[in-house]
C-alpha cells in the first residue's frame, strides 16, 4: 500500500525529492532519486508484489486477521503488517522553497544525498537549523562548498557541545544568528535568500547557490496511534 500524493510527501518517499544519489551500491555513475525508487518498485512487482495507490488511514491490530482501512474506504484483512512508512522532512513552508525542492532547483533536506552535486562545488551554501542534524549537514557540506552559512533563529545552537564546537571552529563555516528565512530567491535555481532578524525585524538578502533545510523530520505514523507504542515524537 504505497500511499497517494499528499502535501509534502509522494508515494516513494523522500528519495523522490533527491536529485543525484551517489552512495547507493551498484550505481557507480550515480542515479537520480526518482529513478532509483522506480527501479526498486519494478523489482518488487516483477516478483509478484501488487501495488495499491492508497493511504492506510486506520488499523485494527487488536484481533486477527489484522484489518487496515484505506483512504478509499476499502478494508484489508491480513495476517502480517510491515510498517515501512518512513518520515517526511519538515520544511519552512515557503512557496518558492517547495517549488524549487520539487524541481531540483537547489533546495534540499539531505546534504548527504545532494551535497556532492557539481553545482555546489566551491559555492556558498546555506543550512537552516540549530540542532545536531543541522550541524552535521553543515560540516558535511564543507567537503564540497567554498563556504557554508548556518542560519539559526536563536542566539545559540541546540546541538551537542562537541558538535557545536566543531562547527564554530571550522574555517569554512559562518553562522548568522537570530535570523529566519522569509523567502527563497531564484526562478529556476536558488539565487539567494531573504532573511529577517528575529530580534529587530531588519531585512537582508544572502547570495547562495543552495539551501539545505535541517529543522527535523516527522514520522508518518498518525494512523498507528492507539495501536502501536509510539514515543513522544511519534516514532514506533
Amino acid at each position: 500500500v504505497e500511499g497517494e500524493p499528499t502535501p509534502g510527501m509522494l508515494p516513494g518517499g523522500q528519495l523522490l525529492s533527491t536529485t543525484e544519489v551517489e552512495n547507493f551500491p551498484g550505481f557507480p555513475e550515480g542515479i537520480t532519486g526518482p529513478e532509483l525508487v522506480e527501479r526498486i518498485r519494478a523489482q518488487a512487482l516483477r516478483f509478484g508484489a501488487r501495488a495499491m495507490g492508497e493511504l492506510v488511514t486506520a488499523v485494527d491490530l487488536a484481533r486477527r486477521p489484522f484489518r487496515l482501512t484505506t483512504s478509499s474506504g476499502r478494508v484489508l484483512a491480513t495476517r502480517t503488517v510491515v510498517v515501512a512508512t518512513g518520515a517526511r522532512a519538515l520544511w519552512l513552508g515557503l512557496p518558492n522553497e517547495e517549488r524549487l525542492a520539487r524541481a531540483g532547483g537547489g533546495v534540499s533536506a539531505c546534504a548527504v544525498c545532494d551535497g556532492a552535486l557539481p553545482a555546489y562545488r566551491g559555492a556558498t551554501l546555506a543550512v537552516v537549523g540549530g540542532g545536531d542534524s543541522a550541524v552535521e549537514e553543515a560540516l558535511y557540506l564543507t567537503r564540497f562548498a567554498g563556504e557554508v552559512v548556518l542560519i539559526h533563529r536563536r542566539g545559540s545552537l541546540r546541538a551537542s557541545r562537541i558538535m557545536a564546537d566543531r562547527l564554530l571552529a571550522h574555517p569554512k563555516v559562518r553562522v548568522i544568528w537570530n535570523a529566519r528565512v522569509t523567502d527563497v530567491l531564484g526562478e529556476n535555481v536558488v539565487a539567494g535568500l531573504a532573511l529577517e532578524d528575529t530580534r529587530t525585524g531588519e531585512r537582508s538578502t544572502l547570495s547562495v547557490a543552495g539551501l539545505f533545510v535541517a529543522i527535523g523530520h516527522a514520522p508518518n505514523t498518525t494512523f498507528l496511534r492507539g495501536q502501536l507504542a509510539l514515543d513522544a515524537h511519534g516514532y514506533v
